[in-house]
């Protein structure tokens, strides 16, 4: 299941709540925000940022057809690439590159949300869900 906006209330067990609202097929422009329990704006990301559109522009111009967030995430691939070359062609650690225990990790949380997820796109009312009741994936801390 993939999802192209997203927008839900984590509400945390001390009472404190953030909300979070992405939009990742908007255009040419991908974006992600933070709000309070007011919904004041606290945090916002876009992609391309300032500094990625001079380097979007290029490669628009060198592959045009390619999908628009090629463009903006190239830095990032290219980051990936070399970090894993070298970890294959010298044995250097990957620096920040996730591990298939952290991405088997993440899927498992992905998984868990989607079907949360469905069901509160799904219910005719509004409810809260209650972790303690969900089956909860091994690894995961829903108590922070």
């Amino acid at each position: 299941t993939d999802f192209d906006k997203v927008k839900f209330t984590i509400k945390t067990k001390t009472g404190k709540s953030a909300s979070v609202q992405a939009d990742r097929c908007g255009g040419e422009v991908s974006y992600a925000k933070v709000s309070d329990e007011n919904d004041v704006e606290l945090f916002r990301h876009c992609m391309p940022d300032e500094d990625d559109k001079a380097n979007v522009a290029v490669l628009e111009a060198r592959h045009p057809g390619a999908m628009p967030y090629f463009f903006s995430q190239d830095p990032d691939y290219v980051t990936v690439k070399e970090r894993v070359a070298r970890k294959c062609a010298l044995g250097e650690e990957a620096k920040d590159i996730a591990t298939i225990d952290i991405a088997i990790a993440a899927l498992s949380v992905g998984e868990y949300l989607t079907d949360l997820m469905k069901a509160e796109l799904s219910a005719d009312e509004a409810k809260e869900i209650d972790p303690a009741a969900a089956a909860v994936p091994t690894g995961v801390a829903l108590d922070q």
